[in-house]
């Protein structure tokens, strides 16, 4: 499950998707800020627009460089990264993360019930803010 322009969605996303809607979501769904993005330094920067020949590995390996620098260089947060709706999240180990894989339909209603599940008690706790729709 994945946070879109328009809310929560389950997607089955492959790392060049994953990357772009990244992209998106740090340029405020603007297509155009993806495109002239000027954040050269971002390890995500060479595979923004999602296009192009891209070597595979290398692809991965800005996956991992990027969620790294999301943890602050800490590798072992990487295993206990709570952020479960960003599009990296299932490539953040260096390789799909199987355990959390929403590829057969019916692993995604019941993964959709356990993220809302989740995501309620942690409202109903405090612990996040209810976005505005």
């Amino acid at each position: 499950m994945t946070q879109s322009k328009n809310g929560y969605q389950i997607q089955n996303l492959n790392r060049r998707k994953a990357i772009r809607k990244m992209c998106l979501d740090c340029s405020a769904w603007s297509y155009k800020e993806v495109q002239n993005c000027e954040r050269s330094s971002c390890p995500l920067h060479p595979f923004r627009t999602g296009k192009g020949k891209q070597d595979p590995k290398i692809r991965q390996k800005s996956i991992r460089q990027y969620c790294l620098w999301c943890c602050n260089g800490q590798s072992y947060e990487l295993v206990k990264c709570p952020v479960k709706d960003c599009p990296l999240y299932i490539f953040r180990k260096g390789r799909r993360d199987r355990s959390i894989d929403v590829l057969c339909l019916s692993n995604k209603g019941r993964i959709a019930a356990n993220i809302q599940t989740d995501y309620v008690e942690d409202i109903t706790k405090g612990a996040l803010e209810v976005p505005n729709s």
